[in-house]
Parts: structure tokens; C-alpha cells; sequence
């Protein structure tokens, strides 16, 4: 029996939702910009929320303590799921956030899916660990089959990552009330693999349902689910190995999966590093959703090393204190548009969880880039190469353990480009800016559009694409 999924949402180890902004090193500016068109555009959201941190605040965490996103649209509104954390000792409440909005810009708090733990779940956990107490839960997908909404989420233990459940709900309303399933998958002290982070993924052909998961402890699993209830087709099955690094208990979390129709590919997104800094995002691709996934220099993301094209890392332009904790993503598919949306922390403050989104778009040889600023539904309009004459700001994410700084160069109208590397040239033609430097020894292909410029509350030009290394490449316009 083949179940047609109506919407999926994104999830898995990151937060998909509206974003937060602003510009300087303390949080937003709730300036105007220099036009009426800045001015019709300004989100007008600080980056700074420690005022409203508090528990009895939570109704305005709309755009913050947002980590892990998941993200569905259901009629004109998105909603999005996220873990059961928050700044500062605000461990009150647990049982998955919930928020919606109408733009992916502008984000309201709903409340919680579950009061506590489901009791299938946490009796799985008290029967494990002696003394277990609720503390979050983490990672929820959400995702619509027929009428029925399923909510995938972890129960972590309380000391440490192998001792978790991966957990279903289902409800035919997008907020509940939810049934508790019971466990899809689960895993103790004694197994090399971790039952946190779920992403489920339809194969476009076939009409198998598949179930990404796992982190740290042994890389991300692959596991086929019975499309007719959500659990496992094979019981007890653990699946097969997708993506790994070097060694056993590198950080790789977050799992990820997107189809794009028009590739007839499935894109694969996991976060190596820290969450609270160095959370770094690598993709690879396949043909199937089970795999095998292949990064940008044709290597099985499941063989020891690391992988690549790199598309976010940590990062600073002027006017900012910059970004870091860029990672836990999980990616939107609407109409034709494709979103990224993650958490990101503050320089300022790396323990604030501000919801990022960044449209996200195709290079040419057929890679995920997202757009260096975040999401404003900024009009589109036709640019020229006369509109790319100009100061920039640029970036090479190249740097993985510190924020990788923005420089300034020029793209003159003669075809040349002052700063950087001599003897550099650039080029525009049908949406792709091509950046020759150092007499062609590096080449980056970038895909140019209007976005909003959140470090200067102002209208702009980005650019974003990968390098011949397969790093990301990002600029904005800055005069």
C-alpha cells in the first residue's frame, strides 16, 4: 500500500521558522533604512531577546529559542516544531514548541504539542535509566500523510547520547490533540548507535518511506518505515549506514533530506561540529533516498572523511557581531521556492537561539547555496551588470573552528575587481555573477538576487555560490 505524503516538514536536528535580526553587536536595529521601500520591508526584529528570556515571556519567543526546527505548510500558514530548549533556566515546561506564521518572517509562539513526555516513551526511558527525570525533547519532524499528521521526535537519556527513543504522534489537526504511537525505534547504553534526530523521506518513485537518524555515536542511519502506521516495516531493524566522518564519535547530527524534482535528486544535509559554535553543514547527494550519498567530489558520505560542498559555517559581516552555531538545519520546499532554516547564535551571546531563515537556491552543477542574508520576501527585481558595479562585502566560508570575516571588493565596470586577489575579473550574464581571480586560478559561479540587508536595515544585492573547492562564497552589495 502506497500513502501519498500531502506536505512534508523539515526537521531533524534543526529549526525551521520565521528568523531573527537586526543589526550591531547587542541585537537589532528598529531603524528605517534610507527608503520608503527599507522602510515597507524592515522586519524590525532584534537579535538580542535576553529581556524577554524568561519563562512567563515565552508567548513573544515567536523568531527565538528556536533549535532543531521542523517546518510545514498547512493552507496559507506554516508551523514549525522545535526542541525543548530556551535561554537561560527555563526548563518549565516540556513537550515540543510550536509556532506558526504567515511570511516565514514573522513568527508566533502557539504553545507545546504534549504536557511532558508521551507515557510510552518515558516509560521506556525509567525502565533504562534509574532515576530518569524529563528533561527536554528533542528534534521533532512533522510531516502530513492523507489526513494524518505525524510528529517524529527524540527522548534523550540524562546522561549522555545512546540511551534515547525516537518517538510517534499523530493527530488529524496540524496542533493536536496528539495520539501517542508509541516508539519507532530505540536504543541503550550498549549500542553504538543513537536514536535522536528523525527526518523521513518519500522515495518519489516507489513510494518507500525512509527514516534518517543518528548522531555522534556511530554517524547517520538509514531505516525503512511502513508507510501505512509510521513504524518500522522491519521490527527491530537499525538500517544502514549513510554518513559518517573520521572516527567513531566525530560530530555529525542533524540529518537532513530534500528531493528536488527538477534534478531528480536527494539532497542530504548533516552538521559536523558544536552546536553552540562551530556547527558547520555539508551535503551530499543520490539517486534514492536510501542512497548512497555522494559529496562534492564524488565520495560516499558513508567512507571514513570528511565531506563537502561546505554551505554554512560561522560567520561576520560590518555592523555585526557576527554569527556561529550556524547548524541543525532543515530545509522547505514551497511551490518553486526552497528555504533553509536552522538556528544561528549571536557572537554576543552564544547561548541565544535565533531562528534563521535563508532562501536557498541551485548552483549550476546542481548544489544547495543559501543566500548570506536572511529571508525577507524582498521583491525580485531584473538586474543588469550595471546594477552589480559597486562595493561588497565578501566572504569565503572557509574557516570552521572561527568566524570567517567579510573583506571589500570592488567590481568596476570595466570587468576588473579591485581587492582580493590581482589580475580578477567578473562577469554577469542570466543570474550568474562569475568571479575570475588571480588570472583564472580560482573561479567562483554565483547566483545574484535582491535580498535584505540585516546587519543595515536596508534593501541590497547578494550573491551566493561555491567556489572550484566546493566552499561557500557569499557577497552583498554595501553602497
Amino acid at each position: 500500500m502506497i500513502i501519498s505524503p500531502i506536505m512534508f516538514g523539515c526537521g531533524s536536528h534543526s529549526v525551521v521558522s520565521g528568523d531573527a535580526g537586526g543589526s550591531g553587536s547587542g541585537g537589532g536595529s528598529n531603524g528605517g533604512g534610507t527608503s520608503s521601500k527599507s522602510d515597507t520591508l524592515n522586519p524590525h526584529i532584534q537579535d538580542d531577546y535576553t529581556s524577554i528570556a524568561s519563562f512567563s515571556d515565552h508567548d513573544q519567543w515567536g523568531p527565538y529559542n528556536v533549535h532543531d526546527p521542523s517546518v510545514i505548510k498547512v493552507g496559507t500558514e506554516y508551523y514549525m516544531f522545535t526542541t525543548d530548549v530556551a535561554y537561560g533556566d527555563n526548563l518549565d515546561k516540556i513537550g515540543i514548541q510550536m509556532r506558526k506564521s504567515k511570511d516565514l518572517v514573522h513568527w508566533k509562539f502557539v504553545g507545546w504539542a504534549f504536557n511532558g513526555i508521551p507515557q510510552k516513551e518515558l516509560q521506556f526511558m525509567q525502565a533504562h535509566q534509574s532515576g530518569y527525570k524529563q528533561q527536554s525533547i528533542w528534534a521533532p519532524f512533522i510531516m502530513k500523510v492523507g489526513d494524518q499528521f505525524r510528529l517524529y521526535y527524540a527522548v534523550p537519556g540524562n546522561n549522555g547520547l545512546k540511551l534515547a527513543a525516537i518517538g510517534l504522534a499523530t493527530s488529524n489537526g496540524i496542533l493536536g490533540p496528539w495520539n501517542d504511537d508509541g516508539i519507532v525505534v530505540s536504543t541503550t547504553s550498549t549500542d553504538p548507535i543513537n536514536s535522536i534526530d528523525p527526518t523521513v523521506i518519500v522515495d518519489h518513485n516507489t513510494g518507500k518511506y525512509w527514516m534518517s537518524y543518528g548522531s555522534y555515536s556511530a554517524g547517520i542511519y538509514m531505516v525503512e518505515l511502513d508507510p501505512s502506521t509510521g513504524m518500522l516495516l522491519h521490527p527491530g531493524a537499525t538500517g544502514h549506514l549513510i554518513a559518517f566522518r573520521e572516527k567513531f564519535g566525530d560530530s555529525i547530527e542533524g540529518s537532513d533530506i530534500i528531493y528536488n524534482p527538477d534534478l531528480n535528486k536527494y539532497y542530504l544535509f548533516v552538521s559536523y561540529g558544536w552546536l553552540e559554535d562551530t556547527y558547520n553543514v555539508r551535503v551530499g547527494r543520490a539517486d534514492q533516498p536510501q542512497g548512497p550519498y555522494y559529496d562534492y567530489n564524488g565520495k560516499d558520505m558513508a567512507a571514513v572523511g570528511n565531506n563537502l560542498p561546505r554551505i554554512t559555517a560561522e560567520y561576520k559581516f560590518d555592523n555585526h557581531s557576527g554569527w556561529q552555531g550556524f547548524g541543525g538545519n532543515c530545509t522547505l520546499k514551497d511551490g518553486n521556492n526552497y528555504y533553509y532554516i536552522s538556528q544561528a547564535r549571536p557572537s554576543f551571546n552564544k547561548y541565544l537561539m535565533d531562528l534563521h531563515v535563508h532562501k536557498m537556491v541551485w548552483s549550476p552543477d546542481g548544489w544547495p547555496v543559501i543566500s548570506p542574508e536572511r529571508y525577507d520576501d524582498v521583491p525580485q527585481e531584473k538586474l543588469t551588470a550595471d546594477s552589480l558595479d559597486g562595493n561588497w562585502e565578501y566572504i569565503v566560508l572557509n574557516n570552521t573552528q572561527s568566524h570567517n570575516v567579510s573583506q571589500h571588493i570592488q567590481l568596476n565596470s570595466d570587468g576588473t575587481i579591485s581587492g582580493g586577489a590581482s589580475n580578477s575579473t567578473w562577469t554577469y550574464t542570466s543570474g550568474l555573477l562569475k568571479l575570475n581571480w588571480d588570472n583564472g586560478n580560482g573561479k567562483d559561479v554565483e547566483k545574484v538576487f535582491n535580498g535584505w540587508d540585516w546587519e543595515n536595515s536596508r534593501y541590497t544585492i547578494v550573491f551566493t555560490g561555491l567556489n572550484n573547492s566546493g566552499i561557500s562564497v557569499w557577497g552583498k552589495k554595501v553602497n
